[in-house]
């Protein structure tokens, strides 16, 4: 059997930091910021700190996790063995459907394009970004994190140009009550979850712990790093995107406007480019780095085809599984499905895939112990469950908003597919007792103990 074999770990600190950054920095503040201001005024600013501030609360339970145990495809494997291989199962079947959100970033990539290029057709350019970034996983995991990295590196620095010269522009008088908070309560915290879209992402580093050099140091440090910087960053933009021109000019569109009023036309052109365009294309690439780890475990568990997990002896990479989620990306540029749909339905979904890790983890002390007595990131049990219960109840929260906000027929189609995994995970014919000694394996052990 070929499976995982081929995996290497190659990723040191700096790798998955830009994994984790680029992962972050995308499509949501590029494309929400917009239609946050329109949900919110001048509250996108504390709703993107507010956000940032949740997120390292909900990422928490994730960071534990991949610190004491760090392993491949870690949130599945999480969950599968610390709650139940059904739950695993569900859990992957919400996983799989919330990669809809690859659209998202070359779609949004597309529509900044089309800002500099007025004309350009905006689904065939986010089909062949797409295709490139898949083509240039397939090469590998290496190439992909450097290309990734200098990436990230241009467009922290557009985004910076952003930042310096837009701040002298900002009438700081729009941060009143009234323009704040003009929907209330409800409007703001809808946008709060909204840009957990663009505040998350540095949790994806926990898939990667089979393939890094000292994960344990690294996971948790990566996703508080990344996601305080981050949140900085974003609120610094976001004030800049609705205190420069009115809010009705801004609200439900993109940084172009604002871009082009503040920038000299160099700048502009750079800050299109290294800024908007780069920071969507890294998100895309960044995903493709990690998004197929969970289900090679799954693949070793015996619930998906052997042939599915086939790792290129040449590149190492897992090229039929890069394949489907290349394909559940296709998916909505090909069918016309609107940006807004597809950003609210990936978001809400993925705020309940992230509440299984946090459910899990309060087992971790219970099911290794000693594994937990040595963790380098831990808290005593009682803080544990505090901040699970927390986290789970926030991410709930959070995605009901969203996926309640959405057209009838896209709320009962979501319903229509969560009890359906539900249904999937009750027949599916899954082992009594999973290995739980795996979980502490990279990929290439546990292929060997497959064979």
């Amino acid at each position: 059997m070929q499976q995982a074999t081929n995996l290497k770990k190659v990723l040191g600190l700096t790798d998955v930091l830009g994994i984790a950054i680029g992962q972050i920095i995308g499509a949501g503040v590029m494309s929400l910021t917009g239609i946050g201001i329109q949900m919110t005024g001048s509250g996108i600013t504390p709703a993107f700190i507010l956000s940032a501030v949740i997120t390292l609360l909900t990422m928490f339970p994730i960071a534990i996790l991949g610190s004491t145990l760090p392993t491949t495809g870690g949130m599945y494997q999480y969950t599968s063995r610390l709650l139940s291989p059904k739950t695993g199962i569900f859990w992957l079947m919400l996983f799989m459907f919330l990669q809809i959100t690859l659209s998202l970033y070359a779609l949004s990539f597309a529509q900044y394009l089309e800002g500099l290029f007025p004309g350009v057709p905006v689904r065939t350019v986010a089909f062949l970004l797409l295709t490139i970034l898949f083509i240039v996983n397939i090469v590998g995991i290496k190439s992909a994190s450097i290309i990734g990295n200098l990436m990230v590196i241009t467009l922290i620095v557009a985004l910076s140009c952003f930042i310096i010269f837009g701040m002298p522009h900002v009438h700081f008088g729009v941060f009143n009550s009234s323009s704040m908070f003009p929907d209330g309560f409800t409007g703001f915290f809808t946008a709060v979850g909204l840009v957990s879209f663009a505040t998350g992402g540095a949790q994806v580093v926990a898939e990667l712990g089979g393939e890094m050099k000292n994960p344990k140091r690294d996971i948790p440090i990566v996703i508080i790093v990344a996601t305080i910087f981050v949140g900085i960053l974003y609120a610094f933009i976001a004030s800049i995107a609705v205190g420069v021109l009115p809010i009705p000019e801004v609200a439900g569109r993109p940084l172009t406007s604002v871009a082009k009023e503040i920038l000299p036309a160099p700048i502009f052109l750079f800050f299109m480019i290294g800024g908007a365009m780069f920071a969507l294309a890294t998100t895309l690439n960044s995903t493709f780095t990690w998004v197929t780890k969970s289900l090679l475990i799954a693949i070793h568990d015996g619930y998906l085809p052997k042939a599915l997990g086939h790792v290129n002896k040449r590149f190492g990479t897992p090229h039929w599984l890069l394949l489907i989620f290349y394909i559940i990306g296709a998916l909505p540029i090909v069918t016309g499905m609107s940006l807004n749909v597809v950003a609210q339905l990936g978001t809400g979904i993925s705020l309940i895939v992230f509440a299984f890790p946090a459910l899990a983890v309060t087992q971790l002390p219970k099911k290794y112990p000693e594994a937990y007595k040595q963790s380098p990131f831990k808290v005593p049990y009682p803080v544990l469950i505090i901040i699970a219960i927390t986290a789970i109840i926030v991410l709930l929260y959070q995605s009901y908003l969203l996926i309640s906000d959405l057209k009838m027929g896209y709320m009962i189609g979501t319903l229509i597919y969560i009890l359906l995994s539900a249904a999937i995970a009750q027949v599916s014919n899954t082992k009594a007792n999973l290995n739980i000694d795996d979980i502490g394996l990279n990929s290439t052990q546990l292929s060997e103990k497959a064979n």
